[in-house]
């Protein structure tokens, strides 16, 4: 039996408000829910941005330019994947579907990234059910961190707060060169059950892999006359700072002190809240009125926005979070949260550390009771 939400909207119809606001914006702007001119101009400052870059990389006369060039074209492709890749992987940049997956798998794939598990699980599974035991496999973390109090838990893991930062800094290597390969094996996870992977996919794979270690690390190495350790050490210290970067951003969009988890219902397996008070109570934003922020992180700032209205381009996220903060201002309701990037950072890292206390505890207490 598939999982469903007890309803779509609040008993107060608060979604219909927020939609019929968000269609006079669109209507009274000329808008389409796509990319506008400001997401195209955003595009072409990233290529120009990445293009610099990668000539200085290219053409570095000393480690410290070599590494600086590194981290900064890295960072900029990280930056392009969350703005653009994020968007087109939802078809939302120019609303063309064949047109936004080729985008989506071409700014994922120069960055050695395999889309095709990846889009199903994001849209397939996150997506529809944010935090939701056993049916989000953004859930499904590494065996050393635990979200899941259903993850087998360990008594190392109440210092998972203290190690994770270190084991973040290998989030995009592991990602690249193990964690894609995972997602093509293991095709039945969360709630997504036998999902059928072509084999253009496989070679797609091993195809972007290797473009990926050419542009990265064979070029760099052909052009620059330093040795290939030298080129080595600038690349993982790359990924060792862009890995952070990412996995802050991910992670505090939903794992955070002031956000909710959800088992559903064994008996009915219903989740009991409506489908909008769901995706708002799951998700904060960060810094949402932030030019700055908005421009870095293509919508996981305005992540609220985006879980309510995943088709419509980052680039209205801004106004769209506004609509539904004053609608549920206007209507009682308290379910909006946001804070500073550093400020959920550190409600992450707590969130880490009551997570495996409380796992433990419980385990330690269902211990006692079977020994009686």
């Amino acid at each position: 039996m598939s999982l469903k939400y007890k309803s779509k909207d609040s008993s107060d119809h608060i979604f219909k408000q927020i939609k019929d606001k968000a269609d006079s914006y669109f209507a009274a702007n000329k808008f389409h829910k796509n990319g506008n001119i400001f997401l195209w101009l955003k595009f072409t400052v990233l290529i120009i941005l990445l293009a610099v870059v990668y000539y200085s990389l290219l053409h570095s006369q000393s480690f410290g330019q070599l590494l600086i060039s590194y981290i900064f074209f890295g960072w900029i492709f990280l930056i392009a994947g969350i703005n653009i890749g994020h968007d087109a992987a939802h078809g939302c940049v120019t609303g063309n579907k064949k047109i936004d997956n080729f985008l989506f798998q071409l700014i994922f794939g120069l960055q050695g990234l395999g889309g095709y598990m990846w889009q199903i699980r994001h849209n397939g599974s996150h997506h529809i059910f944010p935090n939701v035991y056993d049916n989000d496999t953004d859930l499904e973390m590494s065996p050393l961190v635990i979200l899941n109090p259903k993850q087998k838990v360990h008594p190392f893991h109440k210092y998972q707060h203290i190690y994770a930062p270190f084991l973040y800094m290998f989030f995009s290597l592991i990602w690249i060169f193990y964690e894609d390969f995972i997602f093509l094996l293991r095709t039945d996870v969360a709630n997504l059950k036998k999902v059928k992977v072509p084999a253009i996919e496989w070679m797609k794979l091993f195809f972007l892999k290797i473009i990926y270690i050419f542009m990265f690390l064979v070029l760099p190495f052909m052009s620059n006359s330093m040795p290939f350790i030298t080129i080595i050490a600038a690349f993982f210290i790359m990924h060792f700072v862009i890995s952070l970067f990412l996995a802050f951003t991910f992670f505090m969009s939903h794992h955070v002190m002031e956000v909710g988890y959800v088992h559903a219902e064994e008996k009915d397996h219903m989740i009991a809240n409506s489908w909008l008070s769901h995706q708002i109570t799951t998700t904060i934003d960060f810094n949402p009125e932030s030019k700055i922020a908005n421009f870095l992180f293509g919508g996981f700032n305005t992540h609220i926005a985006h879980h309510i209205f995943p088709d419509v381009s980052h680039i209205h996220y801004p106004a769209l979070t506004k609509i539904i903060r004053e609608t549920l201002e206007e209507n009682h309701v308290t379910w909006y949260k946001s804070f500073t990037f550093f400020r959920g950072i550190s409600s992450h890292l707590r969130h880490l550390k009551k997570t495996a206390e409380d796992i433990l505890a419980e385990k330690k207490l269902s211990s006692s009771l079977d020994a009686v």
